[in-house]
């Protein structure tokens, strides 16, 4: 196969290669030029469990009997709980989470809500991504993070050709930005250079003619020399970047499928040095109006041994104490349960963060199983206390920034200096 240089550029402008801005093909460069050299920066892992987490089949009130009352066909037996104290406990699947909880690397946030809670999926989802309950914002509180971050890494020079990525089907309004562009990527390959399908077996050709226009050709046009930069650089970080994949090596086991093959995709890069601060992915099946026992029960345990797997991993890479994850759902359920052993909508829930980094405990007060809203938890912890701990602590972001005001924080972060990592 014989490729003209005409041909090829034809092809990569039809692809898209030169409809980038003066201020991306900068960004690009830059990004490329740093992909897997620089130290790991610190990272958020965010999970979000899909459907409606029960958060009391999770942490269960094993002390109090009026949990026993309101489930009588679904609750976890107290002999079977994994204690965290004396009044609760994670469901008996959770082994993996409960060694980390054990070991001070879990904090447990108990009911953690927002005022007047919303029951519809899509709208509380649509809260808890933007951070705000009470109006309309076009921007999730993780694209506002990217956005504070990318202004930061563009003052010092260190912005990343990935400043975050998604592994769910579509982006979520969390990591919605105004200057930031969050890639969707399921797939090592995708950090490679697209040849053409038809000539699968002379890749070699394709990419060598590819670098020679980038090197060789030579059009007087706005940004040309820009462009021959940017992807001489973006080619050689994308090979790099494959032969540091390449050699990495799990240092867990993880579970098969799903979660776990997600969070191992998620360690090898960041062990290969993609240094995206943020990954987002998520978990489904919590929507137990049915059959909540089984249901519930298999996907916490797919939680609880994928979580544990990825901080191991880490761990044994070296990068544990750089990176944090986040696990939430978009409310809880009710306290009773229903007629079909399963239980409905409803309000409070716990939030787990997890990491060498955490502070680990048990953040909050227990909700009353009595005193309840409409049949439902009461809030105890406002869900922005914990991001104005992540957007500060961890990030060294202004939270009246990231969050439109301040909010209490929590402990479970020793505070840093601003703009840390």
């Amino acid at each position: 196969m014989k490729l003209s240089r005409r041909k090829f550029l034809l092809k990569g402008a039809q692809t898209g290669m030169l409809c980038l801005s003066a201020g991306e093909l900068l960004k690009l460069q830059a990004g490329a030029a740093e992909l897997g050299i620089v130290q790991s920066p610190r990272t958020i892992v965010v999970i979000w469990l899909s459907g409606g987490n029960d958060g009391l089949n999770m942490v269960v009130p094993y002390s109090e009997a009026a949990y026993y009352t309101a489930r009588p066909g679904i609750a976890i037996k107290a002999g079977e709980v994994l204690k965290l104290n004396d009044k609760i406990g994670l469901n008996p699947v959770m082994t993996g989470l409960s060694r980390m909880f054990t070991d001070g690397h879990m904090a447990v946030c108990q009911a953690v809500g927002y005022p007047h809670p919303n029951r519809s999926h899509f709208h509380s989802r649509d809260i808890w991504e933007t951070g705000s309950p009470d109006a309309f914002i076009a921007t999730g509180w993780l694209g506002r993070v990217l956005d504070h971050l990318d202004n930061e890494g563009r003052r010092t020079r260190t912005a990343s050709i990935l400043p975050a990525v998604n592994l769910d089907a579509v982006l979520p309004k969390s990591l919605v930005a105004q200057g930031v562009a969050v890639p969707t990527v399921n797939n090592l390959a995708e950090f490679d250079f697209r040849t053409d399908p038809k000539f699968a077996g002379d890749r070699k050709t394709q990419l060598s003619a590819l670098n020679d226009i980038y090197e060789n050709f030579a059009l007087q046009r706005p940004h040309v020399e820009l462009l021959r930069d940017a992807g001489l650089a973006a080619n050689k970080a994308s090979d790099r970047l494959l032969k540091i994949v390449k050699g990495y090596k799990a240092g867990a086991s993880y579970p098969g499928g799903g979660l776990g093959d997600a969070l191992r995709f998620v360690s090898q890069m960041i062990c290969g040095g993609v240094n995206a601060r943020i990954y987002n992915l998520s978990l489904g099946g919590f929507d137990t109006h049915i059959n909540q026992r089984n249901g519930q029960g298999n996907q916490l345990r797919q939680l609880s041994d994928a979580v544990s797997a990825f901080h191991t991993d880490l761990a044994v890479h070296h990068v544990d104490k750089q990176v944090i994850t986040v696990i939430y759902s978009e409310f809880g359920r009710r306290v009773g349960e229903n007629g079909s052993g399963g239980t409905d909508h409803g309000a409070a829930a716990p939030v787990f963060v997890v990491g060498s980094s955490v502070s680990g405990g048990v953040y909050g007060e227990h909700p009353s199983l009595t005193a309840l809203d409409e049949g439902d938890l009461k809030y105890d912890i406002d869900y922005r206390q914990v991001y104005a701990t992540i957007v500060e602590r961890w990030f060294g972001l202004d939270v009246q920034e990231v969050l439109g005001k301040n909010f209490e924080q929590l402990s479970f972060i020793a505070h840093q200096s601003k703009k840390t990592g």
